[in-house]
């Protein structure tokens, strides 16, 4: 399969993307039913007829890609092309009515991110990036921190559902050992906007685990085409199974990939 030309569709993806964030602006606020799914939160009407629209529509765009959802699951028609989909990154704070949340979308080509985007729909705050092009918010150039000192950084952490095992517990140790050393920590519940945040130079860094493609593939992206870093806790490249994430730049990233390693998180 010949690779697209893929500048060509970024208006119309974001055009879809924004259609999408209407749809979650009709149900914000409002008292919402809720489905659970174990061990990983909640799902709402709002989730799902958000992903239903971008599925559509999205198609519409590419049809020949197949898709990676979050309520919908993976629809491999064997295509290099595949949308992956977040249509409400930060359910728990939507359901709860506070005002971060986003949707993720980004287009992958043989497994790896060639366009990304993050929309908040309450900020009409679009971060969108293409490889080897560079990211954006809003269609002005965006960068990473430059920030070289961890004492003075401004983190982000997104902290897993699951919190029995031992794993959870050397991650929690190592989660203490940055916060003594850095500046501030964050946890948003909207790992998708984090990104988008880090990015931006808003966040200095950003770390997590126990989340999905559909969480990071966008944002990693992102991140990349903004001058940073992203791996995983072992310093492998982020792929669609990756379950751990840092993003920085070269020097925060380093100093992090040194604490996970001393609490032999990653593995």
């Amino acid at each position: 399969m010949i690779m697209r030309n893929l500048d060509n569709m970024r208006k119309d993806i974001e055009s879809v993307i924004v259609k999408a964030g209407d749809i979650l602006l009709s149900y914000f606020g409002n008292d919402l039913s809720c489905k659970d799914k174990i061990g990983k939160g909640f799902v709402t009407e709002a989730d799902l007829k958000s992903e239903k629209f971008l599925i559509e529509n999205l198609l519409k765009i590419l049809p020949e890609a197949s898709f990676w959802a979050e309520e919908s699951g993976i629809n491999d028609n064997g295509s290099q092309y595949c949308w992956v989909i977040d249509p409400l990154d930060g359910t728990t704070n939507f359901a709860h009515k506070i005002p971060y949340f986003c949707i993720s979308v980004a287009l992958t080509y043989n497994g790896e991110p060639v366009l990304g985007f993050i929309y908040n729909p309450l900020m009409k705050e679009m971060f969108s990036a293409s490889k080897g092009k560079g990211a954006f918010l809003n269609d002005k150039l965006i960068a990473i921190s430059g920030i070289s000192k961890l004492e003075k950084t401004f983190l982000a952490v997104c902290i897993p559902y699951e919190k029995s095992s031992e794993y959870y517990k050397r991650f929690v140790d190592s989660i203490i050992e940055i916060m003594k050393g850095s500046f501030a920590f964050r946890h948003c519940g909207a790992a998708a906007l984090d990104l988008a945040h880090v990015a931006a130079g808003r966040f200095d860094a950003i770390f997590f685990e126990d989340m999905f493609w559909w969480d990071f593939a966008a944002g990693t992206l992102l991140i990349q085409e903004a001058g940073g870093v992203a791996t995983d806790f072992l310093n492998n490249s982020i792929l669609p199974n990756s379950r751990t994430f840092i993003g920085a730049n070269e020097i925060i990233h380093t100093k992090l990939l040194d604490i996970f390693k001393k609490f032999n998180v990653g593995k």
